[in-house]
Order: structure tokens, then C-alpha cells, then sequence
């Protein structure tokens, strides 16, 4: 019979809100420990990402006073990670070891433990952080067993745990059982216990704690329904031998060695495709289960790999290289580094079944932390420069002033793709597109049935899309940014919404020179009008910042001679996303923007009249399909001719 190691991995997003972080200390963390408390054979690792840590000593202290008791009987080993749960190979090395470091003295201060395991955040292995980790004072980590597929094993093999190197530092690497991750807490204990029996060496199940407790269904099966009490029952009789980690490599030899490939868990992998090839994927799972291959699919089919998240959505990629610029400075100071390191926090900059970089409360944050650290790089307020700050090849335009940070990004249309307030540490260009994720196809499908014996697990739960919410799904083809210039001949408020009305030029998404004259930054493409054939055309669009005003002017030449309508598009983000609103005056729209205090105006010189409408996303969640509100999007509607000259003007004041 093999043995079992049992994890828990417990982690909320760095500052999420405080009654959502409760509510999981209510259903999940305390429940599980409190039941496991009196058995004295259940033995068990544990991880909190640092934060949630930190939070629950002060604000539940009954919780880790029962965990320093069992850790003083030896019956609970603590995993170091990041402290506010980066993705490791997402960071510099520096930064690895400090997040790191900082966790272990957690642990050592709460718990008088120096931890020799690493849970590694969303399982994302490459061989880069071997070194960081090893130097850190960690002997072993846990991965799934996906990642032995993917190195050319069979899961017959993976009884134990194997030795990996980087540079001639070695590592200890433990398979997570797939098998487990199902059985756990979803099925009968009995199936668990079963499992066991057929199997050999030892069997290693570390997966979220909030399966037990937060995660659809769960607190009723789990505890109400005395799944818990069962499987305890198991483990008290002998049935289930329960071991640590740290027993483990005591008594065990490793089983061999190992390299493995940069990856991730499976469902990871379909995740961060684009959608297209997520569809074909599932049909090529789908094709060999079908004639007989279910055993080639985790072999020989293959996603794409964490850091496709940041190709995937450009506003994740250009969170992560704002980020990664500040982190590349030589800064060293407690606060830069304390908010540096949250806005490093994983959650924020992908999307799986969970709501992610959907969320506008976690990018919220992320540019609360971000532009908490910036303020102490910057220390000239006042500049106008160009740089690659999102690392696409082009120099985008940036223009900071005491009150506003902005930045232009050349290669998505000369759009401003970042308008921050240092004062508030707030970004209003803070809005995701609407982007078609692989499940938008899925949505209608009945799903998996549910079994009789258990409840679905979070993976095979239907996803469906009420009407109400079906009705709002829309795609974007261009960022959610500002200034995006439109030409087109007519459009409906429907066609406006659902970005259908024919698009006439190439200025609304495609590359800008770039250059900075007299502190304007300034953007010029010679493009063309698209109807009867093709019309050249130039366009060119000049940003100044003085205080807290960003002043626009456009001027635009073509050999089309007909009537255009030009739409200049605008989104903004609200922190609150209802609290705000917005009336039109002559020549100017004025936005009160309650949650902050604020009042944007948006003063043109040319008449025009008005296209609105509330910009939400329909991304999938634990619940299921959720509609989000990411923000509101304004189009200035203007008639013109084949050239005309446009200035705006948009300022942020108090209210």
C-alpha cells in the first residue's frame, strides 16, 4: 500500500476583500483544521501564500495557535513560497529570493520551522528557478505529474520523488497525483483508500484548500455530509498511512533523475492558448478518446505555456513589463520593495476558471502597489520621454507630470494606453477588452453529467451562459484604450456596442511613428481611406501634458474626397464601477466620478455627438458564466471631410 503525502496549498489574492478572505477562514482553512486537529496519525504539509498568513495570524489567532500545537507534535510541515505568490520564472532573480526569504521568516517566527519544501504558485516549472530556490535553503518541490508525462514517463513509475539539477545545485522533485486531485474531496473516501491499496511507494496529493469548503458544493459534501469525518475515520484505523515530506526523503532514495519541460498542470495549457486553437485542441482530445488514444493525450498533446498569458492579453503583458521595469531598478528601499512585491502577485495577470485578470478589483490593486513603487523611482515628476516599456519593439511616448502619468503606445494606434494619477494611485485607462476565450464555445454544451458517487469537480461542472448574459457577449478587435481614431461612413448604437460597423482605415489599430518635439510626444501614420479602393491617407495625433490637463490635437489629409464619420474612441475605468456619472454640455462631456472625488472633462473644439455604453466582459468563474462591468466607453462622433483639424482637451480635477 503506498503512503500518502497530504497538502494543503491556502491562498487568497494579496489584499482581496476582507469578508471574501473571511468567509474562506469560516468554510475552508478553519473547519479543515479544527476536524484534523484531534487525529493524531493525520499528518499534513501546508502552504499560505505570505499575506494571508500574516492576515489570519492577527485577525483568526485560534487558527494558528492550533497549527503551532501540531507542528510542535510533528504533524504539520510548512512549504515556503513566494510571500505574496508570484509565479517564480515571472520575476528577476533578486526578486524570487527576497519573496522567498521573507515567507521563510514567517514561518520560522510563527512556527519555529525552517522550511525545506517549495510550493511552487500554479506549478510553473522551468529550469530557471532551480538555483534561486536551492540558494534559499529549499531541498524539494512539488509539481504535478503532468510534468513527468510531458518528460516521456508513465505514471507507474512515479512512486516517489526524483533528483533534478541547474548548474550542478540539486533538487528534489515530487509528482502530485493526478488520480488524487480527483479523488480529493470528490468521490467516497473509500475510493481514496482503495486507490492507495493498488498502489506503491508513496502517492503525493497537495492541491487548494479551498476545495475544502469554498469551491462549488464543497462545504455541504465536505463537511456537512461528513466526507471529512469518513476520510478521517480511514486514516485513524491504519487504512490510509499518512507521511511529511520530510519523512519521507529520510526513509526514501530517490527514484532517479529527471529534467523536465518548461509547463505547467494540463488545464494551464489549454488555458493560456488563443481561443481558435483551444477549439482545435478539444477536438483533437476529443477525436483520440473517441478512436481509442485517451492515453496519447496527455502524452502527445500539448497547450502552450504559462507566459503565453502575457501574448494572450496584451494589458497582462504590459502590467508584467511596467512591473518588471521598476524591478530591474537599483531601489532597495522597505516600501519600494513591499509594494513592488505585491503588485508581483500572480493572480492578477492570467485567467482559467477563475475570474483573474477579469477582475478589475485585482488590477485595482496592482496599480495601487505599482504606483505606490513608482513614486519613489521617479523622483523628476516632470518628463517627456520615449521608451520600450512594454518590450514590443517600439518606443512608447511617456509624459508624466505632479499630477499624471501617461503613456502612448505607438504599435496598438497611438492610443494613450495608461492615464494614472499619482495623488490616487489610480490608472483610468485600467480596462481589459473583451476578449473570445476558448469556453465562449463551450457555453452552451451541457457539460460533464454529475455523478452519482461524489460531486463534479471545479473542471467538470456545466458551463452555461443565461440569456441575459449571452445577449452581452461582444468581442473587441481593438485595445480598450483612448484616442482611437475610427473612420467609417455610418454606425448604429448596436453596431457601436458590438465593435460590427465597417471599419474604413488603418488608424484605429495599427503601428504610429513616434517621436518628441517641444515636450509633445507625437504619432504619425500614412495610411489609408478604404472605400472604392484605396485612398492615402495621414494622420497624425500630438500629446501634451501640462498639470493635470493631457492636451490632444489631430489633423488628418486624405485623397478620399466623400464625407467621413470619425469616431475618437474613449474607455475609462471607475473604481467604483457604478459610481459615476456623466451629462453632456456643448462641445464637452463631463464625467463625475464619484468613487474618486473626480471630475474628467473632455472639452473638444469641434462639435459632435455622443455614443455610450457600459463596456462588461463574460469570462467564466467558479460560479460559472459572470458578467463584469470593466468600464465605459465614449465615442466622439464627428462629420468630416477629407481633411480637418481636431483638439481636445481632457482634464482631471477635484469635485
Amino acid at each position: 500500500m503506498a503512503k500518502l503525502l497530504f497538502g494543503v496549498h491556502n491562498h487568497q489574492p494579496v489584499e482581496n476583500f476582507r469578508n471574501i478572505v473571511d468567509e474562506a477562514v469560516k468554510k475552508a482553512y478553519r473547519p479543515f483544521i479544527e476536524a484534523v486537529y484531534p487525529v493524531k496519525n493525520f499528518k499534513f504539509s501546508v502552504h499560505f501564500s505570505g499575506w494571508l498568513l500574516e492576515y489570519i495570524a492577527a485577525n483568526h489567532p485560534s487558527v494558528v495557535e492550533l497549527l503551532k500545537e501540531m507542528a510542535g507534535e510533528g504533524r504539520v510541515e510548512f512549504f515556503t513560497a513566494g510571500y505574496y505568490e508570484p509565479v517564480l520564472v515571472s520575476l528577476p532573480s533578486r526578486w524570487r529570493r527576497s519573496q522567498i526569504e521573507r515567507l521563510n521568516g514567517l514561518i520560522e517566527e510563527l512556527f519555529g520551522q525552517k522550511p525545506k519544501g517549495l510550493w511552487l504558485t500554479e506549478r510553473v516549472w522551468d529550469d530557471s528557478v532551480i538555483c534561486d530556490i536551492v540558494d534559499c535553503g529549499v531541498e524539494y518541490v512539488v509539481v504535478d505529474d503532468y510534468h513527468f508525462i510531458c518528460a516521456g514517463f508513465d505514471r507507474s513509475q512515479l512512486g516517489g520523488y526524483f533528483l533534478t539539477e541547474s548548474e550542478g545545485k540539486v533538487l528534489k522533485v515530487f509528482p502530485i497525483d493526478k488520480k488524487l486531485r480527483y479523488l480529493v474531496p470528490f468521490k467516497p473516501p473509500s475510493d481514496t483508500s482503495e486507490y492507495l491499496k493498488s498502489s506503491w511507494g508513496s502517492r503525493v496529493l497537495f492541491d487548494d484548500g479551498e476545495k475544502f469548503g469554498i469551491w462549488p458544493g464543497t462545504y455541504s459534501w465536505v463537511y456537512e455530509k461528513g466526507w471529512l469525518k469518513e476520510f478521517l475515520s480511514l486514516v485513524e484505523s491504519g487504512e490510509i498511512e499518512m507521511e511529511l515530506f520530510s519523512e519521507n526523503v529520510k526513509r526514501k532514495k530517490p527514484l532517479g533523475i529527471t529534467y523536465l519541460p518548461t509547463t505547467s498542470y494540463y488545464e494551464m495549457g489549454e488555458w493560456t492558448l488563443p481561443p481558435e486553437r483551444f477549439r482545435e485542441l478539444k477536438e483533437l482530445e476529443a477525436f483520440l478518446r473517441k478512436n481509442g488514444l485517451e492515453d496519447c493525450v496527455e502524452k502527445f498533446v500539448r497547450g502552450s505555456i504559462w507566459k503565453n498569458f502575457f501574448v494572450k492579453y496584451p494589458e497582462s503583458n504590459y502590467m508584467h513589463k511596467r512591473m518588471l521595469d521598476l524591478s530591474l531598478r537599483e531601489v532597495y528601499s522597505d516600501s519600494f520593495v513591499e509594494n513592488l512585491s505585491k503588485s508581483q502577485c500572480n493572480d492578477v495577470f492570467w485567467h482559467g476558471i477563475f475570474g483573474g485578470i477579469y477582475l478589475p478589483n485585482l488590477r485595482d490593486n496592482f496599480w495601487r502597489f505599482l504606483l505606490s513603487a513608482q513614486e519613489e523611482v521617479d523622483r523628476e515628476k516632470e518628463f517627456v520621454e520615449l521608451r520600450d516599456i512594454n518590450y514590443d519593439g517600439y518606443e512608447e511616448g511617456i509624459l508624466s507630470s505632479s499630477c499624471l502619468f501617461a503613456v502612448l503606445l505607438p504599435k496598438y494606434g497611438g492610443v494613450l494606453g495608461e492615464l494614472s494619477l499619482r495623488g490616487e494611485r489610480f490608472n483610468y485607462q485600467n480596462v481589459i477588452s473583451r476578449h473570445r476565450e476558448g469556453y465562449h464555445y463551450q457555453m452552451e454544451e451541457s457539460g460533464k453529467e454529475e455523478s452519482s458517487r461524489g460531486i463534479p469537480t471545479i473542471h467538470e461542472r456545466p458551463l452555461k451562459i443565461p440569456p441575459e448574459v449571452k445577449e452581452k457577449l461582444a468581442f473587441d478587435w481593438h485595445l480598450r484604450a483612448s484616442f482611437v481614431s475610427h473612420f467609417t461612413d455610418s454606425v448604429t448604437e448596436e453596431e457601436f456596442f458590438r465593435e460590427s460597423f465597417k471599419e474604413l482605415s488603418d488608424f484605429a489599430d495599427q503601428p504610429y511613428a513616434v517621436s518628441v518635439s517641444d515636450g509633445s510626444v507625437i504619432l504619425v501614420r500614412r495610411g489609408g481611406i478604404y472605400k472604392d479602393g484605396r485612398h492615402s491617407a495621414l494622420l497624425s495625433k500630438r500629446f501634451s501634458l501640462k498639470g493635470n490637463t493631457l492636451c490632444f490635437e489631430e489633423e488628418f489629409e486624405a485623397g478620399y474626397r466623400g464625407e467621413l464619420l470619425h469616431i475618437l474612441e474613449f474607455n475609462f475605468h471607475f473604481i467604483d464601477p457604478k459610481g459615476f456619472k456623466f451629462e453632456l454640455e456643448e462641445n464637452l462631456l463631463r464625467v463625475r466620478d464619484y468613487g474618486l472625488g473626480k471630475e474628467l472633462l473632455v472639452t473638444s473644439s469641434l462639435p459632435f455627438s455622443l455614443l455610450h455604453y457600459p463596456v462588461e466582459t463574460v469570462s467564466q468563474s467558479e460560479k460559472g458564466a459572470e458578467l463584469t462591468l470593466q468600464g465605459y466607453c465614449f465615442g466622439f462622433s464627428y462629420r468630416v471631410g477629407s481633411s480637418f483639424k481636431l483638439k481636445l482637451e481632457l482634464e482631471v480635477k477635484d469635485v
